[in-house]
């Protein structure tokens, strides 16, 4: 007798081949028959009726290290049909951590009330595993993780012995269930390392088949020679690149298009193992603390607190304002302080959904002593989000055939801590707003094309077997989505809404998502 039987639906298999009618079978945990018609009894049968019956979503760019441990049941990526998230992305994982790390990344858990009790990758793997996710998760090890454990958040360069640490870090950390490296090298203290530094640690990987993605190390500017960094550090290093989240940020770099997309095509071309991810949104969202210049920021959260306290530092980034506006216009991407949206402030709730604009104007300040200010309110904890992109650009992007989507958020939930702040819409509306506002009303993409995006070519850059594809012997990671319903509710005015359209969620032959409502089951693996 099956496990569960999907009668009615249209297959959409995941590998961009065209869809078909067919029944669905699911026995311990696996895809056992696919079949026009299916005769065999079943525990549980789910009509599929008007159904696309496709593998679970991947996202390939996540950040939910710390919320899946308060959000057990990843509420807002499972009802998005996200069956499993590759974490740890963007240089800031969880573990491995030592020395100044354990302080940076404790003060960043405490903003969910979450208390660091691991240092080892091997204990945070466990705190996953007991009492469940969800979810499955990919772990990467954060290079500024790594960077802050060794050398601190200093702009030092490490000792041939401090190198060697970091590399037995991450060896480590690969050997306790890590499945690659990522690099933070926008932020600090992953923007003080030199490229040879990280193809020191990439290469670390290798004998583990690991993947390096990369947060590159500029997305406006000076973004083709930071992609052709990412390239290099792939080539040298011997191991498949993935580019977080690819974008042209800042109104002044939008001309910089068919230069990308050339370097894309070129590395295809020339066979090199690269890929890129994607989110749907022309907002980016990340630290406050981001638009201030590098020697602003040296040594971590509290130096920058500290550092908006002296007045002499405020007055030397005032005139660094006035004398340097294309390096500042640079960093931050945006064409004014109102497209800069507070969505996280600790103990402050009132400014939430607010722009430094809007806030600057109603306490008589200007823009920069707001900044100033809310750094030291939040005690450099701030969050925001950044109106930085252009649509088109990523519409152009999103065809590409090497761009996956990726959220770029984390599991979150309405209610409790998690509901507290003014979170990305992403989070909750990422995979759904591709498939009905780029699939079905914009024809951006077709929808086998799209559903290819979001399973079999992530599952493939990140060697997951058995996984991103409905085939016989395939792990049941299965996602039930209605595409002449499916959408993504959250706004950036108000974003913990969950999307509609999508009734069913299946991980590792568990229903986790059973008529649209969770049933808190926690089948999620460690891949």
């Amino acid at each position: 007798m099956l496990d569960i039987l999907i009668n009615n639906g249209t297959v959409i298999d995941g590998t961009g081949n065209k869809e078909f009618k067919a029944d669905v079978g699911v026995e311990n945990g696996r895809i056992v028959i696919i079949s026009s018609h299916i005769e065999q009894k079943a525990v549980r049968v789910i009509d599929a009726q008007g159904l696309c019956v496709s593998p679970g979503f991947i996202d390939s760019h996540a950040h939910s290290d710390g919320s899946l441990l308060i959000n057990r049941e990843a509420e807002s990526k499972i009802r998005q049909g996200v069956t499993t998230e590759v974490i740890g992305n963007c240089g800031l994982s969880a573990a491995p951590i030592a020395g100044e790390a354990v302080a940076e990344i404790s003060r960043r858990m405490a903003k969910i009330e979450l208390d660091v009790t691991w240092r080892s990758m091997k204990e945070y793997i466990d705190c996953l595993r007991e009492p469940g996710i969800a979810v499955n998760v990919v772990v990467l090890i954060g290079h500024n993780t790594i960077r802050g454990s060794v050398l601190g958040y200093k702009d030092v360069q490490p000792t041939p012995e401090e190198q060697v640490k970091m590399e037995q870090m991450v060896d480590q950390a690969m050997a306790e269930g890590a499945r690659g490296l990522s690099t933070g090298l926008y932020y600090p203290p992953g923007y003080y390392a030199v490229t040879e530094e990280v193809i020191g640690l990439a290469r670390v990987i290798k004998k583990y088949s690991g993947i390096y993605t990369s947060h590159i190390r500029s997305e406006s500017d000076r973004v083709l020679d930071s992609i052709a960094e990412a390239f290099e550090v792939g080539e040298k290093a011997e191991v498949p690149v993935e580019v977080s989240h690819v974008k042209i940020e800042g109104y002044r770099n939008f001309d910089k298009l068919e230069q990308l997309l050339a370097m894309m095509n070129d590395a295809q071309t020339r066979g090199l193992t690269i890929g890129f991810d994607q989110y749907p949104y022309i907002a980016s969202g990340t630290w406050l603390s981001t638009a201030l210049p590098y020697w602003a920021t040296v040594g971590g959260t509290q130096a920058i607190v500290e550092r908006m306290k002296d007045p002499e530092i405020r007055a030397q980034l005032h005139i660094s304002w006035e004398n340097e506006r294309v390096e500042w216009d640079n960093r931050l991407g945006t064409r004014g302080w109102d497209e800069i949206i507070i969505s996280d402030l600790p103990g402050h709730p009132e400014l939430l959904g607010k722009s430094i604009a809007e806030i600057a104007e109603s306490e008589g300040k200007d823009e920069l002593e707001t900044l100033f200010d809310l750094l030291i309110l939040s005690n450099g904890l701030a969050d925001a989000i950044w109106f930085t992109q252009d649509e088109e650009i990523e519409r152009t992007l999103m065809r590409h055939p090497l761009v996956t989507i990726g959220s770029d958020g984390s599991a979150q939930r309405p209610d409790g801590i998690l509901g507290k702040r003014k979170e990305h819409p992403r989070a909750y509306g990422t995979f759904p707003r591709v498939l009905g506002r780029y699939v079905r009303e914009e024809k951006t993409l077709t929808l086998t094309e799209a559903v290819k995006k979001m399973t079999s070519m992530t599952a493939v850059r990140f060697g997951l077997t058995d996984r991103g594809i409905l085939h016989e012997g395939a792990c049941a990671d299965i996602t039930l989505f209605d595409a002449l319903t499916i959408r993504d509710c959250a706004t950036f005015a108000e974003p913990h809404l969950y999307p509609v359209g999508i009734p069913y969620v299946i991980v590792n032959g568990q229903v986790v998502i059973d008529n649209g409502q969770h049933t808190g089951a926690l089948p999620g693996q460690i891949l």
